[in-house]
């Protein structure tokens, strides 16, 4: 049964708690924050500020082959993909009933994941080196893929 059949009321999405919206806000300025960072280390590596032992080494890590996509630096990327995000969590995209808006959410934090996921298997297995930096924002980009799981699971019987 949906809403309109029970009430006759339209249907609304319940509201989400505020340490959702609180962590969503702080992870994504965070994740700008430190993709902004790389982004300015990227032009200027002295710049980098990073600890270096045999595992953790951010200069070889942001300085590798495996630094760009298609000759764009991973931080630009990262910085395209935070500010995505924050555009599709601004309170008119959050209580928007349109799909895309939801599904641009999910999508974007699961190519996310692809992302952090790729970017660890070159770091563990081809560069055997790890960028603490970069290990930051992958973190962020996993947690904020959670939240968006679990506003997910919290409409879970909602009408769209």
């Amino acid at each position: 049964m949906t809403a309109e059949e029970r009430g006759g009321a339209a249907a609304r999405e319940p509201a989400r708690p505020m340490w959702f919206l609180a962590s969503a806000w702080l992870l994504t300025i965070a994740g700008l924050g430190i993709s902004g960072y790389l982004a300015v280390t990227h032009y200027d590596e002295g710049a980098l500020v990073c600890s270096t032992s045999s595992t953790v080494d951010c200069h070889a890590v942001t300085s590798s082959e495996y630094a760009a996509l298609l000759g764009i630096p991973m931080p630009f990327l990262g910085l395209a993909f935070f500010l995505g995000f924050a555009v599709l969590i601004t309170p008119w995209a959050l209580r928007s009933q349109w799909p895309p808006l939801r599904w641009g959410r999910i999508a974007s934090t699961s190519v996310g994941v692809l992302f952090v996921v790729y970017l660890v298997t070159v770091e563990l297995a081809l560069l055997h080196k790890i960028c603490l930096w970069c290990t930051g924002v992958h973190v962020i980009a996993t947690l904020l893929f959670i939240l968006v799981l679990f506003d997910e699971f919290r409409r879970i019987g909602q009408v769209d």
